[in-house]
């Protein structure tokens, strides 16, 4: 397996349900009428033009250090128990940071000065789906990759969930240089542009990917406990 990789993601290799988009406006269990349908649609479309999602990873060496912590190379990561105990059994750990880009960011700041907000709330749900897309288009390619060597991977966390505090994004983002494919780090911790994904997923010939701990971890924003509250 390469140690470092950085590539675009075609739109057209992500697959995205609208469901989810629903599901996040705020429909549970049922589509919404032809309107927003056809306004959903019609958003998605022009996303689709806009953006370029981007994906770049570091694969390196580490071990448990604990019961909620991880020692990767001079980093002492702690995502918590869950995390920690999902990351059994691996030989190495793929750190990553995904985006949709800047462009998604400036397209929504023209909603907002037109004042358009129902347009700005679908393109703030349709940019959460297809964020989440353009990760499990990475994990589907790291599982590929891991295939070939005769590896496993775990799911994929991220500093925010499962008690792995968010402050924690600096550790992360100290795996790789400036600015990676664009995100800036915020003193808050938070990424810009808005729509970026950072995690960590364990590799390895004894990783066992293990049941999201959605009955532990109840944030309400995240979108893998939405998921699973249909």
């Amino acid at each position: 397996m390469n140690e470092f990789g950085s590539f675009d993601i075609a739109f057209s290799q992500l697959s995205i349900e609208m469901r989810e988009v629903y599901q996040l406006m705020g429909y549970d269990g049922h589509e919404p009428g032809t309107e927003i349908v056809t306004l959903v649609n019609d958003m998605a479309d022009r996303i689709s033009r806009l953006v370029t999602p981007r994906c770049t990873y570091r694969l390196l060496k580490g071990r448990i250090d604990g019961i909620q912590s991880l020692q990767i190379g001079d980093t002492l990561l702690n995502p918590g128990r869950i995390i920690t105990h999902a990351m059994k059994g691996a030989s190495y750990y793929a750190i990553f940071l995904v985006t949709i880009g800047k462009e998604f960011d400036l397209y929504c700041e023209q909603l907002k000065k037109e004042n358009d907000m129902l347009q700005v709330f679908i393109a703030d749900a349709f940019g959460s789906v297809l964020a989440e897309a353009a990760v499990a288009y990475f994990m589907k390619r790291l599982s590929s990759m891991a295939a070939s060597d005769e590896m496993e991977i775990s799911n994929n966390y991220s500093p925010g969930y499962c008690d792995w505090l968010l402050e924690e994004q600096k550790k992360v983002f100290g795996f790789f240089p400036a600015t990676p494919i664009g995100i800036h780090l915020t003193d808050s911790c938070l990424m810009l542009p808005v729509k970026s994904v950072s995690g960590i997923v364990a590799v390895g010939t004894d990783v066992k990917k293990q049941p999201y701990g959605c009955d532990i971890c109840k944030m309400a924003t995240c979108i893998k406990n939405k998921k699973l509250q249909k």
